[in-house]
């Protein structure tokens, strides 16, 4: 497998979807709760993440529903970013993410 600067980026963009969440996450709540919520939230997408788009998951979606998964999850990342408060880092969060996923889809076909 060939990685490219393409495949660097979009791993920027995995990563700044669990800071986003853990940010949105303390937007909620004061506190260590607040943190505690954006935790919470990041492990549930870094476990939808490897179960389902991740390289070497068993059960990785094909696409374009892989694509589809990916795009309503950075739209939810984008909602729980804008509902913590971070409402223009989390429409710049999902306009990036999905750009990036469609160039990375398009580059596979």
């Amino acid at each position: 497998m060939d990685l490219g600067p393409l495949d660097a980026v979009a791993f920027f963009v995995e990563l700044a979807m669990v800071v986003l969440l853990v940010l949105a996450g303390h937007g909620f709540a004061d506190g260590w709760q607040g943190w505690a919520v954006g935790v919470f939230l990041a492990m549930v997408a870094i476990g939808i993440w490897a179960q389902w788009m991740a390289p070497t998951s068993m059960r990785r979606l094909d696409n374009p529903t892989r694509y589809v998964v990916q795009v309503m999850l950075f739209l939810t990342v984008a909602l729980y970013a804008a509902a913590g408060g971070l409402v223009w880092w989390g429409i710049g969060f999902a306009v990036i993410a999905i750009a990036v996923f469609g160039a990375l889809l398009r580059d596979e076909a």
